[in-house]
Formats: structure tokens, sequence, C-alpha cells
């Protein structure tokens, strides 16, 4: 008998706050997302989050919100450090970054997470990662009158993590 494909999620609040484990039925899934992490927090607590995951098939990074929300942009050494670390740790995994959301922060210039997502981009296939554009799909629904984000411009509502999941799920089964 196959064995479940093992998935590490690695985040922030994003992460922790959605039941990603009754989404990917039949997969087993390490939701390691912690409320208000950030880039280098997750980099901190990396070695030991590998070490406790064990064999995974895939981990999943999305991390940055925080990093945003606190006007800190400087934070895509530490992305690639960690992207770095994973893939030496564990080379025959996939490793997936997910793009930055389109977030509604009243300080983010327009095009900042664009402009830090066409980064995010070249550092994953730098590391040999997979990029998984998530934004440019979240700005289509927003567009289309489907509300994705709570008022505070970070968190998703149900629309949101639907948008989200569904991407996810058609990457992960992409093979």
């Amino acid at each position: 008998m196959k064995k479940a494909m093992r998935i590490l999620l690695l985040g922030d609040s994003l992460v922790a706050f959605y039941d990603w484990q009754a989404r990917f039925k039949g997969m087993t899934v390490l939701n390691r997302g912690i409320p208000g992490e950030t880039v280098q927090g997750l980099l901190a607590r990396l070695p030991g989050e590998l070490a406790a995951a064990g064999f995974v098939h895939m981990i999943v990074v999305m991390i940055g919100a925080n990093n945003l929300v606190r006007e800190d942009y400087g934070f895509l050494p530490d992305y690639e450090e960690i992207l770095a670390t994973v893939r030496s740790a564990l080379p025959e995994a996939r490793l997936v970054v997910t793009s930055l959301l389109p977030f509604q922060l009243p300080w983010l210039a327009d095009h900042t997470v664009a402009r830090l997502n066409i980064s995010l981009r070249a550092i994953a296939a730098r590391n040999q990662a997979e990029y998984l554009n998530v934004c440019d799909s979240f700005v289509a629904a927003e567009q289309a009158g489907s509300r994705c984000f709570f008022e505070d411009g970070v968190h998703l509502t149900d629309n949101g993590y639907d948008t989200w999941a569904a991407l996810l799920e058609a990457h992960i089964i992409r093979e």
C-alpha cells in the first residue's frame, strides 16, 4: 500500500489558522504556522522544525506577511537562507514557495508585493524550489467581488482560504 503524502507547511498565522488536514484528506499535513512569525523567526526555528518533521514529500513555505506589517522589506536574504537550509536538509523533497499575497495595508506601495514576488520567484529558482503564484488569483478574486481579506488587510476570509487551498491542491497533484 502506498504511504500517504507528508506535507510540511511552514509560515505564520496565514498557515496556522486553516485546517489544511481537513482540506487535504488522505495526506499527512504538518501545519507549522506560528502566528506573528517573521522570516527571521522561521529561519531561527527551522532546524528544529525540520528535525521534528522527519521525512516529508513536500515543504510549502508561506512567510513574509508580518515583515510587511512591520514595514520590514529587507527579508529576502533570510528567505533565501530558509530555502537553502531546507534544500540542503531535504534534497529529495519538493520545495514550494508561495508568493506573497496582495495585502491591503495603507502604507504598502502599490507595486511592493509584485516586486517582492519577482524576487521570491528568482530565489526559488536558485534553490531548486517551485514557485506558486497565488497573488494573481487573489487579485482576480477581489476584482470579481470575492472578499479574500478581513478588515486588517492581512488575514484571510473563508473565500481567501478557498482560493489559496484550491491553488495549492492543484499544484500538489500536478505531478
